[in-house]
């Protein structure tokens, strides 16, 4: 079960709604817990308040599929149920944000995320840095 406190801005996550894999290993599948939420956010009772993330379908580019993004905001922290025995959680099936925002407690998370390519911003702009700009860069922070 996920549930939002829409005051607090937290988000639930009960151990019922990860799938058990083993004693103390759980998975939870990130495009369902997606869905979850927009079904609450959805509902009379949720539609008034600020979305609770931002999700970018997975996309295909010459022929790679790469992996769906999803993205707690506006705020909102998750937390997954605490019942006194700590247990280990695994993300699967999208890269995300969750260990940022996640409350902590007596419950770890293993992320998953996978990069690929990304893109680097030099002063602003969205080129990748010459060997040159590296050096000096890690000179001028040793030299401070």
């Amino acid at each position: 079960m996920i549930s939002i406190n829409w005051s607090t801005k937290v988000i639930s996550i009960s151990q019922s709604f990860l799938t058990w894999i083993s004693p103390g290993q759980y998975e939870l599948d990130v495009n369902a817990f997606r869905i979850a939420l927009k079904e609450i956010e959805g509902a009379d009772d949720g539609i008034s308040f600020d979305d609770t993330h931002r999700h970018i379908t997975q996309t295909t580019l010459s022929g790679v599929t790469y992996a769906r993004q999803f993205e707690i905001i506006n705020g909102y922290t998750v937390t997954f149920e605490d019942l006194g025995t700590p247990y280990t959680v695994t993300c699967i099936g999208a890269n995300h944000n969750i260990a940022d925002v996640k409350n902590i407690n007596q419950v770890s998370l293993i992320i998953g995320n996978s990069a690929g390519l990304i893109t680097a911003n030099i002063n602003g702009g969205t080129r990748f840095p010459t060997a040159a700009e590296i050096a000096d860069a890690v000179w001028a922070k040793e030299l401070t």
